[in-house]
């Protein structure tokens, strides 16, 4: 399992949630503590929304360790901005290590992320490619079983550029059950994996969802107030709602509590949404599909 972080706030550098927190992502690639298999050093990649007029968000992807590239040092000391993702990969068995198979993945104005697996991937991959669009399809430049899920949230949304948060939202539960519905049709009846994060730079929705019935999803968790950072050191969520910053991450990136009771890590729960709008209000949520088994 990969880990993840998506940011939506006061404009920060990438360094201040990426790399200095004590359970950074930087950390989580070395030594995660929410999966059994700590390592995460198959490639790393950032998308950030600029802060001057752009609506699309840069990238920048590498197959080195996170934890041992510089230019990643470099880049998220130097970039800020008001909502980014971050990603670091663990290849499933198969998978090559390349940069076409980095997260996260954009296309115009959308960011997307995936932390888990589509168990089985090969025995309906080339079903669910012939279900792509030809403009879906010549998207798909890696192989992993992630890419064909952003293509095809491409597909349920038309290309669309200007969905509003339920829209955003609806059209990734879409996804959910599409998927579920090729797996079906090939046979594939064990536990799929499907923490996906996809942001158009307004708004920004995770999902946390595992099809087996008897399977807890990858871990994920959000936190949300004023943020305040104090150099070199984790920083800290007030729970002020009229100031929101909202992180979603797979694990906490901060070694102590928050300073609020109201503001602490919230794990999301089994089969639920995180939902962030443009104002940055959050809602969770549980996503309206039936188990695969």
């Amino acid at each position: 399992m990969c880990r993840f972080i998506a940011y939506k706030g006061e404009e920060v550098t990438l360094n201040d949630i990426v790399i200095s927190p004590t359970n950074s992502l930087i950390e989580q690639s070395k030594d995660a503590k929410k999966r059994k298999k700590p390592l995460n050093g198959d490639g790393f990649g950032l998308s950030w929304y600029p802060t001057h007029n752009d609506p699309f968000p840069a990238r920048f992807v590498s197959i080195e360790p996170a934890w041992s590239n510089q230019n990643l040092q470099q880049i998220a000391s130097k970039v800020r901005s008001q909502c980014f993702f971050a990603h670091v990969r663990d290849a499933s068995v198969g998978m090559p290590v390349s940069q076409a198979n980095c997260h996260p993945f954009n296309y115009q104005k959308y960011t997307f992320m995936h932390n888990g697996r589509l168990d089985q991937f090969a025995k309906f991959r080339r079903n669910l490619l012939n279900q792509l669009s030809n403009r879906a399809f010549d998207l798909v430049k890696g192989n992993t079983d992630s890419e064909c899920i952003f293509a095809l949230f491409l597909d349920t949304i038309e290309f669309a550029d200007n969905l509003s948060t339920d829209d955003l939202t609806q059209a990734l539960y879409r996804v959910i059950e599409k998927i579920i519905q090729i797996r079906r049709e090939a046979d594939a009846n064990t536990n799929a994996f499907i923490n996906l994060a996809v942001s158009d730079g307004t708004s920004m929705v995770a999902t946390r969802f595992a099809t087996d019935r008897e399977s807890q999803p990858a871990s994920l968790f959000y936190s949300q107030g004023k943020l305040a950072i104090a150099a070199g050191k984790d920083f800290s969520l007030n729970g002020n709602s009229a100031q929101n910053t909202v992180i979603i991450s797979s694990e906490p990136l901060t070694s102590e509590p928050l300073t609020s009771d109201k503001s602490d890590w919230i794990k999301v729960a089994r089969n639920h949404a995180v939902i962030v709008d443009a104002r940055n209000q959050v809602v969770t949520q549980a996503i309206p599909i039936d188990y695969q088994t």
